[in-house]
């Protein structure tokens, strides 16, 4: 019972208007707004689970396992950017990155494995296997045997180790290493696709289709199988097999030009040229930036004595080839004299490696100098492993770790401490292919100047930068640009200069021809009878080789 006037019950309308009164005048009260219905927040975002590495981990295994490298690469990535720490997903990441041929990439990946693991025999296996393909065939070679002395039964350590030992020639202990592989792990497709490469190479390419058909069965959807299997039936002749393997590599991975360039160089190989030009043009359709893909479509114009259509295919695989050896390049150093030893030796004074560009379209890589430190002087000590001296080289050699000033004056050569505070920066147009050195607290040499070089992939690549001698302030700034350097194969200059001949351009065609002999004197090159075809007092178009 009400003692007075009964109240009245406010419609939900008017309660939600005193609300949104009160929140204006006075400020919503927090309790009131978090717990009002979604309805009246429409825009806060809805809240969603944050995924974990391992999910991460999980995904990249499952496209790895349906062959899809590139989406296999992305998901661990992802991992790694989650956990850094998670030695598994780096050495995962390294062997990706090598299957689509980022040995770079992968170097650093399988470094940063070893390093958090020193005594990982898998770590251990995956940076050899990453520093063969890059050329650095002597770090590959400790890499390999670490692991094997401490995993003596770890079968891909052998297989790795004979890739190692073939592409240093050595060819022995090459085969030996291969089979001690496949021995320890029949069920290791990396064994047998090692051994196929072993077999491969010394020319037994019956053996290498049977070794490369065992991995494709235990990993039958991984396109790089496919193409080596199909790349040696070529080699037999047995185009039927070649083109079956080639078009089930197109299946499995069909954003890549490999295949495509297989198959229509395989075409080519057959004697169906209408379907060579189609295979290859596919290839450069896909990738744009595919040198090979180029450089085999405008071989086989040339072949059809379609000289129009080759000149600019040839064209542009020599431009191409001019940019993939830039991204090669590795390493800046700069070399003086070791005037304490007699005779006087070599030595790397100053030293910078390049940051890899993080696509194809990067136009410049730079990289900075610093003095180099002492690596001869380690001494093991009794509880340390052969990893754990591996580990120590590597963080010697990083940017941070190899800082002067934070070196023992014991690791210090004597012919470098006069250079602990000199620095340098290296900046290389990949466009113009013009590389900028710049040095500062440079000390005037004892005795010959010094020598700028650059180590370009395979690492065993040297090529000189010049001579230099620092001004009486310790400066020197050096420039050097790439215009003798001829990478591409000498038969694109050939074919080029003879396509232009034979359209009666001789202006045209003499330029490339003499690329051609730059590459190749020998009178075996059949770049002199082009010249000797041209009359002598037509002058040669110097513009159109990039002289």
């Amino acid at each position: 019972m009400y003692l007075g006037r009964k109240p009245q019950r406010r419609s939900p309308r008017l309660t939600l208007l005193l609300l949104l009164l009160i929140g204006i005048v006075g400020g919503f009260d927090y309790y009131t707004w978090t717990h009002q219905p979604q309805w009246i927040r429409p825009f806060e975002p809805t809240p969603t689970p944050t995924r974990t590495a391992q999910s991460y981990v999980a995904e990249a295994e499952a496209y790895y396992g349906e062959g899809q490298l590139d989406e296999a690469i992305a998901a661990y990535r992802q991992a790694v950017a989650i956990n850094p720490e998670d030695t598994t997903s780096h050495v995962r990441l390294a062997q990706f990155l090598i299957l689509r041929q980022r040995s770079a990439e992968a170097v650093e990946q399988a470094e940063e494995a070893v390093l958090l693991e020193p005594s990982n025999p898998q770590a251990l296996a995956t940076l050899c296997r990453a520093f063969d393909w890059e050329g650095q065939y002597a770090e590959a070679f400790d890499a390999c045997e670490c692991a094997i002395e401490l995993d003596p039964d770890y079968a891909e350590a052998y297989a790795y180790l004979a890739k190692t030992y073939v592409d240093t020639g050595d060819w022995i202990p090459a085969r030996q290493y291969a089979q001690q592989a496949v021995d320890l792990d029949y069920q290791s497709m990396d064994a047998h696709f090692n051994q196929g490469y072993v077999l491969e190479a010394q020319g037994r390419y019956r053996q290498a289709v049977d070794a490369y058909e065992n991995a494709i069965v235990l990993h039958p959807k991984l396109a790089p199988l496919y193409i080596r299997a199909g790349q040696n039936y070529r080699v037999l002749g047995q185009f039927t097999k070649a083109i079956d393997r080639f078009e089930k590599a197109i299946r499995l991975d069909p954003a890549s030009p490999v295949g495509y360039d297989q198959l229509g160089w395989t075409y080519y190989a057959a004697g169906q040229y209408g379907r060579a030009i189609d295979a290859l043009e596919q290839a450069t359709l896909i990738d744009p930036d595919y040198t090979v893909g180029w450089g085999h479509l405008g071989i086989v114009y040339y072949v059809l004595q379609q000289y129009e259509e080759a000149i600019p295919v040839l064209q542009q695989a020599i431009s191409l080839a001019d940019k993939d050896y830039l991204r090669g390049v590795r390493r800046v150093v700069v070399v003086g004299q070791d005037t304490t030893r007699d005779p006087p030796q070599p030595i790397e004074l100053m030293r910078g490696d390049f940051h890899l560009p993080d696509s194809k379209d990067a136009e410049k890589i730079s990289a900075s100098l610093s003095p180099v430190l002492s690596l001869a002087r380690i001494i093991p000590k009794p509880d340390q492993t052969c990893g754990d001296l591996i580990a120590y080289k590597l963080r010697r050699q990083s940017p941070v770790e190899a800082l002067a000033d934070k070196a023992d004056p014991a690791e210090v050569p004597t012919a470098v401490a006069p250079f602990l505070e000199a620095r340098g920066q290296a900046t290389l147009d990949l466009n113009s292919g013009r590389l900028e050195l710049t040095l500062t607290g440079v000390p005037q040499p004892e005795a010959v100047p010094y020598e700028a070089q650059l180590l370009i992939r395979p690492g065993t690549d040297k090529l000189s930068l010049g001579y230099f001698q620092p001004d009486a302030a310790g400066n020197a700034t050096l420039t050097f640009t790439f215009k003798d350097v001829r990478p591409a194969p000498i038969d694109y200059y050939t074919l080029l200069g003879f396509s232009y001949v034979f359209l009666d351009r001789c202006d045209k065609g003499v330029p490339w021809l003499l690329d051609s002999l730059d590459i190749d004197p020998s009178p075996s090159n059949p770049a002199w009878k082009g010249l000797a075809d041209c009359p002598e007092d037509q002058p040669p178009d110097t513009e159109e080789s990039g002289e």
